[in-house]
């Protein structure tokens, strides 16, 4: 009776012992994101950790830092080469500076359709571009979208390139966005995002960027009052990872990780996509002018000479994509 006594009560301290252990913390991953909440890039990083939570709930707190709350993209890619930051939603442009062939989908006019981009990156190319991410402490993950980019300002209606003359255009921080301004014979300001402020300042003339960034920022209420449909270049976004942090990982969590990312994606390109006209005709409905049909052969002849620069990997990277997309 003592033995069974004794017993029951070492099983009693055990399972005090047992029951009193604080539950294992759930392991920290930090997005870092420029636009505001209401930005596709913030909307799929939402969707990732919706999935995730449901592949693997309670293992890691995703924690979406938007508003440029960590820097720039180009610091935040700098964190994630680092590992003090495990992940972001981030535009191609600034990835130019850390995989240089990334720009092989900057091009302009090189995608007529997002069924050409689909086609693209989706297939061999983008999981071709995805795996150079490595060389550079990350992780290239999925391709989601930005949009079509198109240019605004506040002076005057834009038809033609020579339109543009002059102007202060803020681009995105990428050596090949530069290029594209300065043949189109505009005054290219590579710059951060936000720029609203910049815009109301007058210190821009005004930028370019997808419709879909041009409702969320809600830049005709910081003085861009005319919206010209150039299309110039196709705009991707990419989930990254922090190679440091996504090496470390368990294999079934990386590929939960991966999967989520993929999820997130699709559901982004379609968000983008499903929006885009009704998010014009609002913009037009709150008094923004908008050239529907400007001369594009004006703006590809102007930007031909971009591609007369393009040599080694990416050179042969933009010749496959015009063979899939042709």
């Amino acid at each position: 009776m003592k033995l069974v006594s004794r017993t029951l009560t070492g099983l009693a301290c055990a399972a005090a012992l047992t029951f009193g252990l604080p539950a294992q913390a759930a392991e920290k991953v930090n997005i870092g994101i420029v636009t505001a909440p209401n930005f596709v890039h913030t909307i799929a990083a939402l969707k990732f950790k919706e999935e995730l939570d449901k592949a693997l709930p309670g293992k890691y707190e995703i924690v979406v830092h938007h508003s440029a709350a960590l820097g720039s993209e180009t610091q935040v890619l700098q964190q994630l080469q680092l590992g003090t930051v495990q992940m972001s939603v981030c535009t191609t442009g600034p990835v130019e500076a850390f995989v240089p062939e990334i720009k092989a989908l900057e091009m302009p006019f090189l995608f007529s359709s997002y069924e050409a981009s689909d086609k693209v990156l989706d297939g061999p190319i983008g999981q071709d571009l995805l795996k150079r991410f490595d060389k550079v402490g990350l992780v290239g993950m999925h391709f989601l979208d930005n949009g079509f980019r198109n240019v605004t300002n506040s002076k005057r209606a834009v038809s033609g390139p020579d339109d543009l003359k002059g102007l202060k255009i803020r681009t995105m921080e990428s050596p090949t966005h530069l290029a594209i301004w300065r043949a189109i014979g505009a005054n290219p300001t590579p710059m951060a995002w936000p720029i609203t402020t910049q815009l109301q300042q007058g210190v821009l003339d005004g930028q370019e960027n997808p419709i879909s960034v041009i409702s969320a920022g809600k830049l005709n209420e910081a003085g861009q009052k005319y919206l010209t449909m150039t299309r110039h270049v196709y705009s991707a976004l990419v989930f990254v990872g922090s190679k440091a942090f996504m090496d470390k990982l368990p294999t079934a969590d990386r590929k939960a990780f991966m999967d989520a990312s993929t999820v997130a994606s699709i559901a982004g390109r379609r968000y983008v996509r499903d929006n885009e006209a009704s998010q014009l005709a609002a913009l037009k409905t709150a008094g923004m002018q908008v050239v529907d049909a400007p001369d594009l052969s004006a703006f590809r002849a102007k930007t031909e000479s971009v591609y007369a620069s393009l040599s080694g990997d990416t050179k042969k990277i933009v010749d496959e994509i015009r063979k899939t997309v042709k």
